[in-house]
């Protein structure tokens, strides 16, 4: 069984007064901050999933006990959670809409989002968009809508991020681990379409983030959306999906001239200079 009570007082120990401070002029959640580096948090993850493995249903409660006791505690039990996700969708989701009403930074919210929501419910094939929008109703709660929105980042195939996703890599054995194989953007557009005109600064850095994502690994289709908007975008969310283009199209133009190079005619003039 999982003991939430040893593992926070793991994460007290190995706490830092002076990161608290400096981590509290960003963050301010209600749960509380301790100060523990976030590679202290990677080790436990690693070491829970290699000796441990925690398990769903059973260690729900548990779970649930330690997400409330700190912030960083959180971040350990989304990135149990996330571990499981693939044995137990449907719990993993149960947590997850437990867990939204206090999500209240944006760490917390990201990695909610991505790591547990977004996967939870592809892997159940619970309503994606649909599920996701009903989060534009969250008026009073930035943090809770941002993570509706980085929750469309597991319908791309980019790496997971953030100390949380430890555990899952561990699971995979792939530091580069990511949930699908290629965008789905019958998924997430309709949620981007959804709070494209939110007035959050928050919720604005998420959609130009799934956006950028998407327009580096698809750079024609992205532009092309962003042009299609009724009314048109800002220029700031404009530059970064023009920004996510460049640096798409210079990886594909890269790949060709790999590519090329691999070409028998190619082996003795590498730089194509014939």
């Amino acid at each position: 069984m999982l003991n939430p009570d040893a593992l926070s007082q793991y994460l007290e120990q190995k706490s830092d007064g002076h990161l608290a401070k400096k981590r509290g002029k960003q963050l301010q959640p209600f749960r509380g901050l301790r100060g523990t580096p976030p590679a202290d948090i990677v080790h436990l993850l690693a070491n829970l999933w290699k000796h441990e493995r925690p398990q769903l249903p059973r260690d729900m409660e548990a779970l649930h006990d330690l997400f409330v006791s700190a912030h960083e505690d959180g971040l350990v039990a989304i990135g149990i959670v996330a571990a499981l996700l693939p044995d137990a969708p449907a719990d993993a989701l149960d947590l997850a809409d437990r867990w939204t009403i206090l999500v209240d930074d944006v760490e917390t919210a990201d990695s909610l989002g991505w790591l547990v929501l977004g996967p939870g419910l592809l892997a159940s094939g619970e309503p994606f968009a649909d599920t996701l929008l009903e989060h534009t109703k969250s008026i009073h709660c930035d943090h809770v809508r941002r993570m509706a929105v980085m929750a469309c980042m597991a319908a791309l195939p980019v790496p997971i991020e953030g100390p949380a996703a430890a555990a899952l890599r561990e699971r995979t054995g792939e530091k580069r681990t990511a949930f699908v194989t290629e965008p789905l953007p019958d998924a997430f557009l309709p949620v981007v379409d959804g709070f494209l005109r939110d007035s959050s600064s928050l919720v604005q850095k998420a959609i130009a983030r799934v956006l950028r994502s998407w327009a580096t690994l698809d750079p024609d289709a992205a532009e092309a959306y962003i042009d299609a908007v009724s009314g048109g975008v800002s220029k700031k969310l404009r530059q970064e999906v023009t920004r996510g283009a460049t640096k798409g199209r210079r990886q594909q133009e890269a790949m060709a001239r790999y590519a090329n190079m691999a070409d028998p005619d190619d082996l003795d003039d590498p730089d194509g200079l014939r």
